[in-house]
């Protein structure tokens, strides 16, 4: 009899947690030169406020990362204990074997000789220890400390750079943004850990609440120090009132808002609370662009709902890319495309937004004739987002298509044509279904330079299982069938959301995969049915899969051809959808590997 502990799972808390304390750790000096220039020109009752708050965001930084790093630890020892009572399981299987073999040769050769032969069984064979190893009980626990935003009295008057205060927001977000990937990740983690490891008790687990409870007084702490900012640019400078500040400077959204916008919430969480605020399109349009940003990426609301505030968003970056550079934080991030590029990303994505609608309203019954802009925001410094084909939320066969490497927004035209034509010849297949189809491009793709390393699937991949999740989560009914394609580089990233997803797909299609990691086998992935195909003309896949295996290759997953076939061609290169004349990619629509994966999408089934 074995014991409930699951090695992978406990595995990647210990890694998640390391990474997330390290990532704190990293982030001190950038936050105190931050607050040490916003501090300079800052003077009066708000000083004193934000130094305490600067004094208490760095202690309880510390504490948290401290915590991580603890939590790690228990989790080394509880790995040692299970490995300790497996071993003692199978040892005491093993003893009471040899007994009954014993016992079986005993029999015929008297009474006279069995006491004899028994001591010296148990001389030269004794009994292992029948006492269980007992775990050590778990503790994840951290709450942050809340921080004062007025200047607690009457009658004095503070004085304060803008620009100052807004880099200061602008870096804190940027470094919070990166911090709330590992937030997800954690969170996966911790959930996929206390789900596969119910042999260990957990005594206290208040951290991945604590954890995002301390994002969210960052983020107040960013916003209240624009709303400041805001205050000093209108009245031109000088010194004003710390009770015109506090007023200036308090949040306006309801308790019930900052509720929902909890950064540490699962998508289950933030669905349950969505439904209880009822918000309209109207109230959301009428949210301050800063809450919209936050809106649009929260997994677990309605498409619908993320549609709106996407498009509120966007049109924002249309009018001012400047201005949704800094609120994004791209403005202080290392490593962030910049502003030409992100204004150029902007223009294509609404261009591609367009494309869609154009797509979209030719699109027949049962499939509803929308398009949906789900989750505009940013990801390690570039511009994400995803487009739906179809009602993502009411669709009864829902598809999500993970782009490759090099990717952004800049091919979102390309990628909705792809996901048109994918959709009809689906509908060809099964017109009974009503299909939505997403183009998700939720994650910075990595440059050619950057395919062989994992880092950009491994904060993609936990980013898609959110999502994945959040689509259960937000929906009334569950889709009759759900598909996941990766393409490239894709597929890598896709691995690893499956391996995270608190919800199984039914189909994980790959095609021209750059590979899964070595670890990665069947079972890891949460999808029920698991497909490959490559084309012989694609000589890029190959190279990508330098340190990583061919999922080809891996027992249990069923291979397809992407070559000629009758009525159809075979693909000319890596492309997915290529625009050249006489290029044929693995969507494009006389493919043989876009009619096997529609095939899939619709039946389940290859053909």
């Amino acid at each position: 009899m074995g014991i409930e502990f699951d090695e992978a799972a406990a595995a990647r808390l210990v890694v998640c947690a390391t990474e997330a304390a390290l990532a704190l750790r990293g982030s001190a000096l950038p936050r105190r030169g931050a607050a040490e220039a916003a501090l300079r020109d800052l003077a009066g009752g708000y000083a004193r406020c934000f130094e305490a708050g600067r004094v208490i965001e760095s202690g309880d930084r510390v504490r948290l990362a401290a915590a991580l790093d603890d939590l790690a630890d228990q989790v080394r020892i509880v790995r040692h204990q299970a490995d300790q009572e497996r071993r003692r399981l199978a040892a005491h299987a093993a003893w009471r074997a040899r007994t009954a073999d014993r016992e079986r040769a005993l029999v015929g050769v008297g009474a006279v000789w069995e006491p004899v032969l028994d001591a010296g069984a148990a001389v030269l064979d004794p009994e292992p220890s029948d006492a269980p190893v007992r775990p050590t009980p778990v503790s994840a626990a951290f709450r942050p400390r809340r921080r004062a935003r007025t200047a607690g009295h009457s009658g004095g008057r503070s004085s304060a750079d803008p620009e100052h205060l807004r880099r200061f927001a602008a870096t804190t977000r940027a470094l919070d943004g990166a911090m709330e990937q590992d937030l997800v990740r954690l969170r996966n983690a911790w959930s996929g850990f206390t789900s596969r490891c119910g042999w260990v008790p957990i005594d206290v687990a208040t951290l991945p609440l604590g954890f995002g409870e301390l994002l969210a007084e960052n983020e107040e702490d960013a916003a209240w120090a624009e709303r400041i900012a805001d205050a000093f640019a209108a009245a031109g400078g000088g010194t004003l009132a710390d009770t015109v500040l506090d007023a200036a400077g308090s949040s306006v959204l309801p308790p019930a808002v900052e509720r929902l916008l909890d950064a540490s919430l699962t998508p289950a969480q933030v669905a349950e609370r969505w439904r209880e605020l009822g918000l309209t399109a109207d109230d959301l349009r009428a949210l301050p662009l800063t809450t919209q940003v936050r809106v649009a990426a929260l997994d677990g609301i309605p498409a619908t709902a993320r549609d709106v505030v996407s498009r509120a968003v966007l049109a924002a970056a249309l009018r001012d890319p400047a201005r949704l550079y800094r609120v994004f934080g791209l403005a202080y991030t290392y490593g962030a495309v910049s502003l030409e590029e992100f204004t150029e990303q902007v223009q294509a994505l609404a261009a591609g937004l367009r494309q869609a609608d154009r797509l979209a309203a030719k699109l027949t019954a049962p499939t509803e004739a929308v398009a949906q802009l789900v989750g505009f925001g940013v990801a390690n410094g570039a511009p994400v987002a995803a487009i739906v084909l179809g009602n993502l939320d009411a669709a009864t066969n829902v598809t999500i298509n993970v782009p490759g490497a090099t990717t952004t927004l800049g091919s979102l035209s390309e990628k909705a044509q792809a996901a048109s034509t994918l959709l009809r010849t689906a509908a060809r297949k099964n017109g009974s279904d009503s299909y939505a189809v997403v183009s998700w491009f939720g994650y910075r793709a990595p440059a050619f330079a950057e395919v062989p390393a994992q880092q950009r699937a491994a904060a993609g991949g936990a980013t898609l299982a959110s999502f994945l999740d959040g689509i259960h989560d937000s929906r009334v009914t569950t889709p009759r069938s759900l598909s996941v394609l990766g393409h490239s580089y894709g597929s890598t990233t896709a691995a690893e959301a499956l391996e995270q997803v608190r919800y199984p797909v039914d189909n994980f299609v790959t095609y021209g995969s750059v590979g899964f990691t070595e670890a990665t086998e069947p079972e890891h992935l949460h999808a029920r049915h698991v497909f490959a195909t490559e084309g012989a003309a694609d000589h890029t896949a190959i190279w990508g899969r330098i340190g990583r295996t061919d999922p080809r290759d891996i027992a249990g997953i069923e291979v397809f051809s992407a070559e000629a076939a009758p009525g159809t061609d075979a693909v000319t290169g890596h492309d997915m959808f290529p625009e050249g004349d006489g290029q044929v990619g693995y969507l494009s629509p006389d493919a043989t590997a876009q009619h096997t994966i529609a095939s899939i999408i619709a039946t389940g089934a290859p053909r």
